[in-house]
């Protein structure tokens, strides 16, 4: 196996700091090949390998990269994902397993890409009697590499449902700038939409009536505005009342799975908004219910028995793991670029706009018609694709409006797959730290098909109730003020993943247009590397 010259130099030191006991923090950017290295030092060090992702797309280069090295690979999906009689969006717990015909599992081995792998084994599980799910599940302990999504490591309860032993793994978790997002794996929304939508789906009338009185409720509390508004006395449902409702879902389970038409229930959206530990905020339109903050998810990191590799392109600080993520084990914190003193990823031109601002104090129609006609001129001279992001919603809808260009404007509907089927020169407008933003590859032949980065403003999080709360409880935790470490951090975080996109490997080049005067710092200059950026003016 050819490895890369950084791959090299720093996998002994890597492999030695996992003996010692070390977590290893590895910041290294795109296309750099993280994943074949983790892959290598994991199976030299334990033999298996696994391997913690966001998402599902991230499945295939841990797939391929497997097949490179002759290992035996798998994975698992929710059970909504691999039930062939359910819909896609169920809740897991809409299917109910044990009455199913087709419980039981039989030996598989992956021998094909995840997804298309899936596609035939539900096929074959329908025609010939056995389940997807559990015949992956039993899968996992036969293979060298697996691969799970976040919510199977992170939550206690699906983690210990595995019935896997992860010190006998290297734990490699990928994309780890989003563990300070962790508690929104748990997070619960309660909306007009829901209820509508779960008496829709009833005949009982008592279960009806009460849903309509928790409708009236729930249109009182729940804002428009974008931004978590703390709610105290928010709409609460009885135990009596609580019970009927998960009667009437049992019900419904019952019926579906024995029909073998499985489809979301919203009753359990309601059920689990109630039995979900955490605060109830206000955001646009919903009530949301979430833990405060990560910590009960990312203690896992902290057991000494576990060997972890933390990998991202946009790593956060050493810093900030101890103080934010309360990160209580010895770190190895490994910047790739650093230790190389070369850069690995491709080339960005800065250019930054000096006459803008997303600033509050400054959000006026006129601004908003400034920062379209950069948009419409960048557009006219890109190459490419134009990937805009936004600090918001509503500052792009703002903006986005005012360009009458191909564009595609993300909302909370928006698909990647829909911006695979863009045909022509696009602006893809984004929200920082949102599915396109964090999400999008648009390559063509190992090469970025994006050539612009539009940064319209600076998407520092709104300092709302979610964000003074969470900063409270970390400080209790860590006895530090980490207030202004988490707005900055998570700033930082998004322009970076921002420019990403356009860079996605070491022959790339794309021009990142940054427009908001507050750029003009040192400090943003040094750590985004636009330290002489062409300055310009409407």
């Amino acid at each position: 196996m050819d490895l890369r010259d950084w791959q090299i130099k720093l996998k002994d030191k890597v492999l030695n700091s996992l003996k010692r006991g070390f977590l290893v923090a590895l910041n290294s950017p795109t296309g750099s090949g993280k994943t074949l290295f983790s892959l290598v030092v994991g199976t030299e060090l334990k033999g298996k390998v696994a391997y913690i992702v966001r998402t599902h797309n991230e499945y295939y280069p841990v797939y391929r990269e497997s097949k490179r090295l002759e290992k035996s690979f798998s994975f698992l999906v929710s059970k909504a994902l691999a039930c062939p009689f359910s819909t896609a969006d169920v809740n897991p717990e809409d299917i109910k397993c044990s009455s199913c015909d087709v419980f039981s599992s039989i030996p598989i081995k992956v021998d094909d890409y995840p997804f298309s792998f899936l596609s035939k084994l539900k096929k074959e599980g329908e025609e010939e009697g056995f389940c997807p799910y559990y015949s992956l599940l039993d899968s996992l302990s036969n293979s060298d590499v697996i691969v799970l999504t976040y919510p199977y490591f992170f939550i206690p309860r699906l983690r210990e449902a595995l019935g896997l032993d992860f010190s006998q793994y290297v734990v490699v978790v990928d994309e780890a700038h989003n563990l300070d997002r962790l508690n929104e794996l748990e997070e619960r929304k309660l909306n007009i939409t829901i209820i509508d939508r779960a008496i829709s789906q009833i005949s009982n009338t008592t279960v009806i009536e009460m849903l309509r009185r928790l409708k009236e409720e729930v249109k009182k509390k729940a804002l428009s505005e974008e931004k978590y508004i703390l709610v105290q006395d928010y709409p609460k449902l009885t135990d009596d009342e609580l019970e009927i409702i998960k009667e009437e879902y049992e019900t419904l389970r019952e019926k579906m799975i024995k029909e073998k038409r499985i489809k979301q229930i919203y009753l359990n959206n309601i059920i689990k908004f109630y039995e979900t530990e955490g605060k109830v905020f206000s955001y646009k339109g919903s009530l949301v219910k979430k833990p405060i903050t990560p910590e009960k998810y990312i203690s896992i990191l902290n057991d000494p028995s576990l060997s972890v590799i933390l990998m991202s392109g946009t790593l956060q600080s050493k810093e900030f793991l101890r103080n934010v993520l309360g990160m209580t084990r010895q770190i190895e914190y490994i910047d790739t670029e650093k230790e190389m003193k070369k850069k690995l990823s491709g080339t960005i031109d800065c250019i930054l706009a000096l006459d803008v601002t997303s600033a509050y104090s400054l959000r006026t129609k006129e601004m908003w018609k400034k920062y379209a006609s950069y948009i419409l001129k960048i557009f006219y001279q890109a190459k490419g694709y134009v990937l805009a992001v936004f600090p918001s919603y509503s500052l792009m809808n703002e903006v986005m409006k005012l360009v009458n260009l191909p564009k595609l404007v993300e909302d909370e509907k928006t698909s990647l797959e829909d911006v695979y089927k863009l045909k022509e020169k696009s602006i893809i407008a984004a929200v920082a730290r949102g599915k396109l933003s964090e999400g999008i590859e648009l390559t063509k032949d190992g090469k970025s098909l994006i050539s612009d980065v539009v940064l319209v403003g600076i998407p520092y999080p709104a300092v709302d109730d979610y964000l003074k709360l969470q900063a409270e409880e970390i400080s209790k935790i860590t006895g530090q003020d980490v207030k202004d470490l988490l707005i900055n951090t998570t700033a930082l975080i998004a322009v970076k993943q921002a420019i990403g996109r356009a860079i996605r490997s070491v022959n790339d080049r794309a021009n990142v247009w940054l427009l908001d005067k507050r750029y003009d710092s040192i400090m943003w200059k040094t750590k985004i590397n636009c330290l002489n950026p062409k300055k310009i003016k409407l």
